[in-house]
């Protein structure tokens, strides 16, 4: 690529060939004797007004494959924490006997992961990637511990909700610090090999999960975040080094979009609390429901607003919705979180009221979806960095989750070990190639001082796809239950059997099969509705452009 010296130009229609360039950056402001003008090395330039753009430095080595462990050990934790709960939720909601919650307990710690996802991106500009990096892996251990000592399902909720304010800013500070250490080209197999290791988490959560709710105490499935918490932590302190942003602290606070934060928590809470209180504690047609649809869409309008025109440095800069792959891949995301999220949260109910397996068994009957997307996650990835091709995976992929999503509505009392098997890995493949393919598409298409952003975004997206996911489904699968139950007109309790999965096994069987049936029918709408939305996936995906694959960091 050529610069002009009057209209550098940057990664957003870089397409030549030539891979020494550092996308971005203008060529008048790059010292001749600096570190900045060496092939594959990117620190912060003298110019003032390009050290808040980059914080990048390539890793080579030892060091690059020690601090690549640290962030796949962040990874693994905060994507454990997601999966280890599922299994064990049915057992927690039976002990605070509290089964129509259940969806809380995921929807409370998505709620602010969703909310602090855009922060974690301007933080991490402002105060530097490492230290915001740790400030989360420390909130997400104090959470853990909170959780773990919980004595109710409200208390329980509350924790989660704190976890959650560090679990999302682990999994974007992992990206973020992804693309200021190894090049865009080689992105493809580091990205891959972290998607694998959030496959790796969720194929051995479920399985730890289920073993410790069956013979120790399901607290322990927070506990289990300590020790590894604290080896994350010492090896990002000891090897991560990377260049600070400057400036004083009160400069740094000034430029945080507080308000902005504040209208987008608040617009969160009400559209959910809408959604999760619908049809259930209230009518959907109540003064409530509806007030807080009303208020959640008045505080987007505000949202939209505060953005445009009073922030300083909006925490979603309104630019990169005008760009389509950008645009294409939130959307992805989006739906790709409804669709995942639904089934981790409900495909154990299936298993363990359905089947009538433990808690263990149904963590081991995910393993197909987990394995499936791990090896489509390093396969693609690896094919990324080899051939610099991303497109075709994308559309494969949302093309297989959408078929995969169909199937999985079939599944039936009767339905074959084998049929079972084989839907799952056709879903995990679908979610393994798309998954972090589309965001090395996002961040391909936009400036180097727009990728944290970006990728904080995506995460955001699909973070606030699992909180729906998991409401409406919630939501769907809480209301199709009552009233399925409610017309047997048989002689159980309602509210045991909507809310204690150990009551349904042990009730008489002429009245558990019909109870089991409302199960079957309630979990089908579930993901009967799911089917449509993973197809929205599979047609945003057609609009992702392709871009090079540069081999610099800064890019």
């Amino acid at each position: 690529m050529s610069f002009d010296s009057e209209k550098p130009q940057t990664a957003e229609h870089s397409f030549d060939n030539n891979e020494s360039t550092i996308t971005g950056v203008p060529v008048e402001k790059i010292d001749a004797n600096s570190e900045l003008a060496k092939p594959g090395n990117l620190e912060i330039p003298s110019d003032p007004e390009a050290q808040y753009d980059v914080q990048a430095k390539k890793l080579t080595g030892l060091r690059l494959a020690v601090v690549f462990l640290g962030i796949c050990i962040s990874v693994f934790l905060s994507s454990l924490d997601q999966t280890i709960v599922s299994t064990a939720l049915p057992r927690i909601a039976s002990d605070f006997n509290a089964l129509d919650q259940i969806g809380w307990v995921g929807t409370g710690y998505m709620l602010t992961s969703t909310a602090f996802l855009p922060l974690y991106g301007k933080f991490s500009d402002i105060f530097g990637r490492k230290a915001v990096f740790l400030f989360a892996i420390v909130i997400f251990e104090i959470g853990s511990i909170l959780c773990g000592a919980a004595q109710n399902m409200i208390m329980l909720i509350i924790f989660r909700a704190i976890q959650g304010i560090g679990g999302g800013g682990i999994m974007a500070m992992a990206m973020i610090i992804i693309t200021e250490v190894v090049s865009l080209r080689d992105r493809g197999k580091y990205q891959g090999i972290i998607g694998a290791c959030f496959g790796l988490s969720s194929v051995i959560g479920p399985l730890i999960g289920g073993a410790f709710t069956d013979h120790v105490s399901w607290r322990w499935n927070f506990y289990l975040n300590l020790p590894i918490g604290a080896v994350a932590m010492a090896v990002i302190i000891i090897f991560l080094d990377l260049p600070k942003p400057k400036g004083s602290m009160r400069e740094k606070l000034d430029r945080i979009d507080f308000l902005g934060t504040l209208i987008l928590i608040l617009a969160c809470v009400a559209i959910l609390l809408a959604i999760e209180w619908g049809g259930n504690s209230y009518a959907w047609d109540s003064a409530v429901i509806i007030s807080l649809f009303v208020v959640g869409g008045v505080l987007i309008i505000a949202l939209i607003l505060v953005e445009g025109y009073h922030a300083k440095e909006p925490i979603i800069p309104g630019h990169v919705f005008k760009m389509r792959t950008p645009m294409a891949v939130f959307i992805m995301s989006l739906f790709f979180g409804i669709g995942f999220f639904g089934m981790i949260y409900y495909l154990p109910i299936y298993f363990q009221v359905v089947e009538g397996e433990s808690a263990t068994a149904s963590g081991l009957e995910l393993i197909p979806l987990m394995a499936g997307m791990v090896a489509c996650t390093i396969v693609s990835g690896n094919l990324v960095s080899r051939f610099g091709i991303y497109r075709i995976y994308i559309t494969l992929g949302a093309a297989l989750l959408t078929v995969g999503a169909g199937l999985i509505s079939t599944l039936t009392a009767e339905t074959g070990h084998a049929e079972q098997i084989g839907y799952l890995i056709i879903c995990g493949m679908g979610m393994g190639l798309s998954m972090q393919t589309m965001t090395l598409a996002a961040q391909s298409s936009v400036e180097y001082k727009d990728v944290a952003v970006v990728t904080t975004l995506i995460n955001f997206w699909r973070t606030i796809g699992g909180v729906l996911g998991i409401a409406i489904s919630g939501s769907i699968f809480n209301n199709k239950l009552l009233a399925s139950l409610t017309s047997l007109q048989l002689d159980f309790s309602i509210a045991a059997a909507r809310t204690n999965v150990a009551y349904v096994q042990m009730l008489p069987e002429a009245v558990k099969g019909q109870v089991i049936n409302s199960y079957v029918q309630s979990l089908s709408l579930v993901f009967i509705v799911g089917t449509p939305l993973a197809g929205v996936t599979f047609l945003a995906s057609l609009f992702v452009q392709h871009f090079k694959l540069k081999k610099t960091v800064g890019v």
